[in-house]
């Protein structure tokens, strides 16, 4: 329930009997699951640009790490290789030797994200009926998640959509042990139908802002001008009996 409004929802949290999943992937950094000391945090910033930074760009632009830290972590990355360092007047500019054998490895952690979202793209357009619109939110969307955070997908789905009906909830439950699989994060999916998020929005819930703020659409209409498109059409609130006229 969202503020007195019963929403069709889906809370799927994926349990497989066989298989415990006891660790998540940090989707905001994701090379940290391979590397969990600061070395990640160093090689993340390097593997987002082919250019060479100074040790102030990289302390500015890194997840965390102090600068001293990050450049004793520096100098040890030097001496495998992994990274190249260029003296200059200014002190050393850094890069990520890209001909490392290692390089490849890097980059792919450090890319994990981009192929989570195209997996989880994928698995989203495949739901039948097709969707109106499906949207990450939260923390993950954000690009403020941690290794313990859940990945919150809202579905928005055509008015006629039973998502009663068993093979709704099992392409659900299978899309969920997918996310689980893919990353060992848990997927929380919310279902509304159009006419459900007019409702939503005609009444101003406070959910609607973070949909609204955070949203990143990966199939279908764009969820924040899907939101300004339902704000005219709201559904034509139902006549309730109070309690007294009940009697």
């Amino acid at each position: 329930m969202i503020g007195g409004i019963i929403l069709p929802v889906w809370r799927l949290i994926a349990k497989l009997a066989l298989h415990r999943h006891d660790g998540c992937m940090d989707l905001t950094a994701p090379l940290q699951s391979l590397i969990p000391s600061v070395d990640s945090a160093a090689l993340t910033v390097l593997a987002g640009t082919e250019g060479a930074l100074g040790q102030s760009q990289i302390h500015r632009l890194a997840p965390r790490g102090t600068r001293r830290g990050l450049g004793v972590v520096l100098d040890r990355l030097v001496e495998h290789g992994l990274v190249l360092a260029e003296a200059t007047n200014h002190g050393f500019m850094y890069r990520l030797n890209r001909d490392h054998v290692l390089a490849p490895a890097v980059l792919a952690a450090a890319g994990a994200r981009q192929e989570f979202l195209r997996r989880l793209t994928d698995g989203a357009a495949q739901l039948q009926p097709p969707v109106v619109s499906a949207a990450l939110f939260g923390s993950v969307a954000r690009r403020q998640s941690g290794p313990d955070s859940d990945v919150d997908l809202l579905l928005v789905v055509p008015d006629d959509t039973d998502t009663d009906d068993p093979s709704w909830g099992d392409q659900a439950r299978h899309l969920a042990a997918q996310v689980l699989a893919w990353s060992g994060n848990r997927l929380e999916i919310v279902t509304v139908t159009r006419t459900h998020l007019a409702d939503l929005v005609a009444v101003e819930e406070p959910v609607i802002g973070s949909w609204r703020d955070d949203a990143l659409t990966l199939v279908g209409a764009d969820l924040p001008r899907l939101l300004s498109e339902v704000r005219g059409h709201p559904r034509r609130p139902r006549t309730r009996t109070s309690p007294k006229e009940d009697r």
